[in-house]
């Protein structure tokens, strides 16, 4: 199987949203300075009538200036914390690889404007699917599309945290994403991966919505679901990988 990241694309994209940071930033600064320099240096005086205006167009320069300058902070956060691979997707690919030929194409810390952040998709002949992986330890159960986890008493409580809503979620914008390049029809699944295997993380499933399964499950936990049959040609598959990886 061969297991991929973008790794080298992705840390371009964040240098070069560094970069826009940075000229964002200096637009702001230089608003901010002269918002600035109109109060310290004032051309209208208080007694003119027009001083009114002049007075709330300088403040309005200076909170302009400042805000664009947080805003370039952001960015930059945003830049310097922007994900080029998953020590998880690489665990997860590595149990699959254990049973998978080359011919499966494990992709992983796919992130684009339109799809937002995706821990990996297994593209092949059998379809896409598409994975929500977590190191989350603890008591889950799930019924359908419902999580709940037990704490320190023993009683259960909803979650916050939904992984098959998550994962659903990343199933139908890699979905609207394929049909952008006119690749429609196209199957796609999820599946919610833990990394922990018991008794570290226990899991208590009653009809699924989609799979759940322990990393160490996965190829005999997707036999007779996104392993039961091929779906699509060779030349599909290659070109959904092109999107998914570029």
């Amino acid at each position: 199987m061969q297991n991929i990241a973008p790794t080298r694309k992705l840390s371009r994209r964040s240098r070069g949203f560094l970069m826009a940071a940075a000229v964002v930033f200096l637009s702001g600064a230089a608003l901010s300075v002269l918002g600035f320099a109109l109060h310290v240096i004032s051309l209208v005086v208080q007694s003119n009538p027009g001083f009114g205006a002049y007075d709330l167009t300088r403040k309005a320069i200076l909170a302009l200036g400042i805000g664009i300058m947080l805003a370039a902070g952001l960015m930059a956060l945003r830049a310097v914390t922007w994900k080029t691979d998953s020590a998880l997707a690489r665990q997860a690919g590595e149990q699959l690889a254990a049973c998978l030929g080359r011919q499966f194409v494990f992709i992983r810390s796919i992130s684009k404007a339109t799809v937002g952040y995706i821990d990996a998709a297994l593209v092949s002949r059998h379809g896409v699917l598409v994975f929500r992986i977590s190191k989350r330890k603890g008591l889950y159960f799930n019924e359908k599309g419902q999580w709940l986890t037990r704490k320190g008493r023993g009683k259960w409580k909803p979650m916050r945290w939904n992984p098959t809503r998550e994962v659903a979620e990343d199933v139908r914008k890699i979905r609207g994403y394929l049909a952008d390049y006119q690749l429609t029809g196209i199957p796609v699944y999820g599946v919610v991966v833990f990394i922990q295997p018991p008794p570290m993380t226990r899991l208590v499933l009653r009809e699924p919505a989609v799979p759940v399964l322990y990393a160490s499950q996965l190829c005999d936990g997707l036999r007779d679901s996104y392993f039961a049959r091929e779906r699509l040609d060779a030349k599909t598959v290659q070109e959904v990988v092109n999107l998914l990886y570029r």
